[in-house]
């Protein structure tokens, strides 16, 4: 089954994860963008997050029933709110914007229970008052709350 949207959606099964599935383990992405701590951000925003909203417990990748795992596969800061100006643009607002590949995947059986091949998310801030950080945790948020998303929209 393919959803059109924001990205990719396929499904294994359905009604949710199968009942031998208690525990996820969140690895680190591959990174493929020039934002060196965005794994480690996104990883830990990913552990924090995950396992509970899914209502699963954290493992090690070793014991777990099902893991977590995908690539950093964007990332871009651009102005979207401004007014030209011959010395320089006048910039009122920007936005992180991440891309991802994910799946969660079932160690036991050997399959992809959920996956999207493009999901992204974006965090906009106040260049005057906040910084590109403040958008790239916005996006990290959103990105997570998208896979959380993504993952119990079968059930």
């Amino acid at each position: 089954m393919a959803i059109a949207g924001c990205g990719v959606y396929t499904f294994t099964g359905g009604g949710g994860f199968p009942g031998h599935i208690k525990s996820i383990a969140i690895l680190p992405f591959d990174n493929r963008t020039t934002q060196f701590t965005l794994t480690q951000e996104l990883t830990q925003k990913l552990s924090d997050d995950v396992p509970g909203r899914l209502g699963l417990k954290p493992a090690d990748q070793s014991s777990a029933d099902a893991v977590l795992r995908g690539s950093i596969t964007g990332y871009n800061d651009r102005a979207v709110n401004y007014q030209p100006d011959p010395g320089g643009p006048a910039i009122f607002q920007r936005r992180v914007d991440i891309a991802v590949a994910v799946e969660i995947y079932d160690v036991r059986q050997g399959q992809v229970l959920w996956e999207s091949r493009s999901l992204s998310a974006a965090g906009e801030y106040l260049p005057d008052t906040q910084s590109e950080l403040e958008g790239r945790q916005l996006a990290i948020e959103n990105l997570v709350q998208a896979i959380i998303d993504g993952a119990q929209s079968q059930w």
